[in-house]
């Protein structure tokens, strides 16, 4: 079932206005939530785009390894390459829902485990590159949540 929209008048009177009524479409008994067109859209958005990063991470490897250097992250030239090939593990097991409860916490992990390091705004002097890194601190923050929430779907999917 797709996403309908309808506009309808209760009066053939121009001073009434339309209303405007959108039906989402709710999954069947035989259908869960992961068979959803909406959720499958949504996998793929998260998923990608942290593959799409990893992979990112991966072929400007000794740009993020003296950036992570210079963060004071622990064995940048292990962790880096080990963290991104776990996140682009962790999209692509998002994006293809193959063993997705495992692929989300990773992500989770990597989240958990990076964004502090990486982006400590409350370490920053100067009031631009504090707010940069908030941003990205609490953009981080969000895929965590989303990390969180996919891991619980997968797992009740079962």
């Amino acid at each position: 079932m797709t996403v309908a929209s309808r506009l309808t008048s209760h009066s053939d009177s121009d001073d009434e206005p339309l209303e405007r009524t959108e039906a989402v479409a709710e999954p069947t008994d035989d259908e869960s939530v992961t068979d959803t067109a909406l959720f499958r859209l949504g996998r793929v958005l998260f998923g990608g785009v942290l593959a799409f990063n990893a992979i990112d991470n991966l072929r400007n490897l000794e740009e993020r390894i003296g950036y992570a250097e210079f963060k004071g992250a622990p064995e940048p030239d292990r962790t880096v390459p080990a963290a991104s090939v776990g996140l682009l593990l962790g999209g692509l097991g998002v994006v293809l829902w193959k063993l997705p409860a495992a692929a989300a916490l990773g992500i989770a992990g990597f989240l958990a485990g990076t964004t502090p390091v990486m982006h400590d705004f409350w370490n920053q002097d100067d009031p631009e590159e504090k707010q940069q890194e908030q941003i990205q601190f609490l953009k981080n923050t969000a895929l965590f949540g989303a990390a969180l929430a996919f891991a619980r779907v997968a797992r009740r999917s079962k």
